[in-house]
C-alpha cells in the first residue's frame, strides 16, 4: 500500500479527483478545495481508513466557509498491488463516501 495514489471520490453530491501518500499507516493527500489527513490499516486485501477531510483556505481568506467545516471518515474496502476501493460515511452524518484509487507509477 505504500506510495502515491491518484484517487477519486464521491461523497454524497461532492465528487473529485485527488492525490493521496500511504506510507507506513498514515494517509496525506489532498485535492483542489481539501486536505486529507489520516490513519490506515492492512489485513491482507481487506483495508481501513480514518480520513479527517478539512476544507483548504486560501491565506486571503479570514475565515472557511459554514458549509465546508471538517469532518471525520471511516471507510473499508479492498487493496491490491495497484488498486483500492474504499466505501464508507462521515461521522455524524448519513453521507455516503466511496473512493477508487490506482497507484501512480
Amino acid at each position: 500500500m505504500n506510495g502515491l495514489w491518484i484517487a477519486h471520490f464521491d461523497a454524497g453530491a461532492a465528487h473529485g479527483n485527488g492525490l493521496a501518500v500511504f506510507r507506513e499507516g498514515e494517509v496525506l493527500g489532498g485535492d483542489f478545495a481539501h486536505t486529507w489527513t489520516g490513519t490506515y490499516e492492512e489485513e491482507g486485501q481487506k483495508l481501513y481508513a480514518r480520513i479527517r477531510v478539512a476544507p483548504y483556505v486560501p491565506q486571503d481568506e479570514t475565515a472557511p466557509r459554514l458549509a465546508d467545516k471538517p469532518m471525520m471518515v471511516t471507510l473499508r474496502g479492498r487493496c491490491t498491488d495497484n488498486n483500492a476501493v474504499l466505501e464508507g460515511r462521515a461521522d455524524e452524518s448519513d453521507v455516503p463516501v466511496n473512493i477508487e484509487m490506482h497507484k501512480a507509477a
